[in-house]
């Protein structure tokens, strides 16, 4: 039920909240009269708020659209599964079966749902993954052993403003000086461009002043009183390569180490 109301209900979050919190109830009844289920309409009640423990306990906080986000297949298994122990849960406990029928289901279930709970992790990245691979941004990261990195942040999607793009974070061994990484579709612009009004939109710091210059084809340095900005081509990408306190040197030193990446790889750094 969530699955159908998620691809095919209400668009504003608060109407689609609220069908998927109702829908289960006149569901779940109708579901339990046409099987012949001993006292149906008391399952039917309670099922849902199961299942809503199951989500919030068992899941940890993953949300409707990270799920969808492994695919429509995987997500929908997913939240069969989740309904189906809800249901039998609740049959368990309310229904008129014998007592170690009941403990047996009631056990299992929290056997199965704990090991998904713990594995909560793994869904998370790999619908990272999905997001990522499925974006139209080129996946790229840097090659260099000097850096580790750090973080990883989305910047696309209907609500964000500006050209989509992925940042990512690293940092030097030696002295822990971050940088930021910046990846976007090579069509939204080209250095010159970038530079001048820096690309992507979240890297824009509009109250602060820089100057921009060409030191090599299609590579160009901002240099702004916080900090130094490159832009660059690289194959079928647009980067900025930025920090404020790594110098303008070992920042152009970066460039030649990017490399490709896979979305694998990438969703990992979120964890780290």
């Amino acid at each position: 039920m969530e699955v159908f109301i998620h691809l095919y209900g209400p668009e504003d979050d608060f109407s689609g909240a609220g069908a998927m919190f109702l829908a289960p109830f006149p569901a779940g009844m109708i579901l339990g009269w046409v099987v012949g289920l001993p006292r149906w309409w008391l399952i039917a009640v309670a099922a849902p708020f199961v299942n809503m423990a199951i989500i919030v306990l068992g899941l940890r906080g993953l949300t409707v659209p990270e799920l969808m986000e492994l695919g429509s297949l995987p997500g929908s298994l997913m939240f069969a599964a989740i309904g189906a122990g809800g249901h039998i849960a609740a049959t368990a406990m309310l229904g008129q079966v014998d007592r170690t029928l009941r403990l047996s289901v009631i056990g299992a279930l929290v056997v199965g749902f704990a090991g998904m709970s713990w594995n909560t992790d793994a869904i998370r990245e790999a619908a990272r993954a999905q997001r990522l691979a499925h974006s139209g941004i080129p996946l790229i990261g840097l090659g260099s052993q000097q850096y580790r990195p750090v973080h990883l942040a989305e910047w696309f999607g209907e609500w964000e403003a500006g050209p989509p793009s992925i940042e990512l974070s690293y940092a030097r061994l030696r002295d822990r000086a971050e940088i930021q990484l910046y990846v976007m579709p090579g069509t939204v612009g080209v250095p010159q461009t970038a530079c001048s009004e820096p690309l992507p939109d979240v890297a824009n710091r509009r109250d602060v002043s820089g100057s921009c210059r060409q030191v090599s084809t299609d590579v160009w340095v901002r240099t702004e009183s916080a900090g130094t900005r490159v832009f660059a081509k690289h194959e079928n990408a647009l980067v900025q390569v930025a920090s404020d306190r790594v110098s303008e040197a070992d920042l152009l030193l970066i460039l030649p180490t990017l490399r490709r990446t896979t979305a694998e790889e990438l969703a990992a750094i979120g964890e780290i």
